[in-house]
């Protein structure tokens, strides 16, 4: 189990595939299922997270290419 804002929800995990194409495909089946498990507040504080940290990240690198 895994705590968020209080509430308890089971975690869930990806099946892992036996190629690249296969874990490309349970990753699109994973997500569609988390989008329809969750409420819309959730994964999209989610995937501000998930964005904000790759901007971060990409404004880090630019600057160390600047100096």
């Amino acid at each position: 189990m895994c705590k968020d804002m209080g509430q308890s929800k089971e975690r869930a995990f990806m099946k892992p595939g036996r190629t690249n194409k296969e874990d490309r495909l349970n990753f699109i089946e994973f997500w569609a299922n988390y989008v329809r498990t969750h409420s819309d507040e959730e994964w999209s504080r989610q995937q501000s997270v998930l964005i904000d940290s790759v901007i971060k990240s990409a404004r880090e690198k630019s600057e160390k290419i600047r100096v």
